[in-house]
């Protein structure tokens, strides 16, 4: 009995093993070949029995037709129609056509054989890979959102004849962005030929409820320019224009910055003279820095609580030391909180060679403040600095900067409260590096020297 059991065993082993031994040889010899495993697609396209250079060509073609499809974008009423490619869409068939060669060459020894002996096996499904161009997708949106979105508008206040106006706020629309992203993504790699990109309100940051308590003029301060250097003007004015209304509510943070905006050609600035280390050079947006200044000295003089401030480096014409307040966008901003308990907005107005920011507030708000520098320490001019300049005649010079004593100075403010209160606090310590005076000689002369 054993024998036979024995027997029976033998050639149970013998029968399972000659199919192991036949399909392991029939892998082994496929590992050699030059083609895809049989019953292999990429996307639906039959890739079996391809060579890599016969499948490349034929899921290539593929993927062409997927980048050319048609796919249309629609945003409230607007639509968009263009390639896959033309939103981002990539298909990256190279890789998948790599994962197909791969079929039956690796992984475990089992299912290699079932993948090459029989239709069956893991892997002979592949989806190519669908990757999106996020700088394409990003100027996608930019575009649409140019058209579409429409921002809110916060409540301002103007004044017109001495009295307060409120200018009414409204919702906007904008394009959600993230989810615009989310759903041309989608599209792209799916068989959807329509996006429907969500739009949604923008609420504004500031109603005509908001404003409800501003009575009282809290701070008045004002400085002076020549209007005769026009391009500085023009640059003031537009600064001035743009912080002209702003209404600031109780808790909040107002940014100059955020307010004016980048200070560029492209948003109407021109160049005139701005201080770039110390020194005088052309630069857009020349003359920004005395509307800052001048909003700077009005915040103290309301008694709000200034978050952010930057002295020059060399003092300025139009304030004294230590009541500067320079700004440059994306480096150095002027910021304050409203620390009022009611809403405070921002009034300019220009006159001829003059400005002046007002901040009205609420009467109960209304403080009795002193702002006073203490003794100032200078230091003299640096030596004088000659440089050569190709461009004047030989013997002829030229003041390129007329230098600066050095000064250190501490600015205080005194807090009179309503209830009789008073308060000594101190604004800042700053100062100010001699600089020296520069003249500019033509060349030959600077030979003699």
């Amino acid at each position: 009995m054993k024998v036979t059991l024995s027997r029976f065993a033998f050639v149970v082993a013998v029968v399972v093993a000659i199919p192991v031994i036949a399909g392991t040889a029939k892998t082994l010899s496929f590992g050699k070949s030059e083609r895809i495993c049989r019953g292999v697609m990429i996307s639906g396209v039959n890739v079996g029995l391809l060579t890599k250079a016969q499948a490349s060509e034929v899921v290539r073609e593929w993927a062409g037709k997927q980048c050319g499809r048609r796919i249309t974008l629609t945003a409230l009423d607007k639509r968009w129609v263009g390639a896959s490619a033309d939103f981002g869409a990539c298909v990256k068939w190279e890789e998948s056509v790599e994962k197909a060669f791969r079929v039956g060459r690796k992984g475990g020894i089992c299912n290699r054989i079932l993948c090459v002996c029989t239709s069956k096996g893991s892997g002979k499904r592949i989806n190519a890979r669908i990757a999106l161009d996020d700088v394409q997708i990003k100027k996608t949106i930019a575009k649409i959102a140019s058209v579409v979105n429409k921002p809110h508008k916060d409540a301002r206040i103007k004044a017109v004849n001495g009295l307060l106006e409120i200018e009414q706020d409204s919702v906007g629309l904008v394009l959600d962005e993230k989810r615009a992203v989310d759903s041309i993504a989608k599209a792209l790699r799916s068989s959807n030929m329509v996006a429907a990109l969500p739009v949604v309100s923008d609420k504004p940051d500031v109603t005509a409820q908001d404003a409800r308590g501003i009575n009282t003029l809290l701070a008045r301060f004002t400085t002076h320019y020549n209007p005769a250097k026009q391009d500085r003007t023009h640059n003031l004015t537009l600064a001035a224009t743009a912080i002209d209304g702003i209404i600031v509510k109780p808790g909040q943070k107002f940014s100059y910055n955020d307010a004016v905006g980048p200070r560029d050609l492209e948003t109407g600035f021109r160049e005139a003279p701005i201080f770039v280390r110390g020194k005088l050079e052309p630069g857009v947006g020349g003359g920004i820095c005395q509307v800052s200044s001048t909003l700077y000295n009005a915040a103290l003089l309301a008694g709000v609580r200034v978050v952010e401030r930057y002295p020059h480096s060399r003092t300025v014409p139009y304030v004294g030391p230590g009541r500067d307040a320079t700004v440059a966008y994306g480096a150095r901003d002027f910021k304050f909180e409203n620390t009022d308990k009611s809403p405070i907005c921002i009034l300019t107005s220009i006159g001829r060679g003059s400005l002046t920011v007002d901040i009205y507030g609420s009467s109960s708000d209304k403080k009795d403040i002193t702002i006073f520098a203490g003794t100032p320490k200078y230091t003299p001019a640096k030596p004088e600095q000659t440089i050569p300049d190709p461009a004047l005649a030989p013997g002829v010079s030229q003041v390129v900067d007329k230098g600066s004593r050095g000064v250190s100075v501490t600015v205080y403010r005194k807090i009179l409260e309503p209830g009789g209160k008073e308060t000594t606090e101190v604004v800042s310590k700053d100062r100010y590096p001699a600089q020296p005076r520069i003249v500019a000689v033509g060349a030959a002369q600077v030979s003699r020297l």
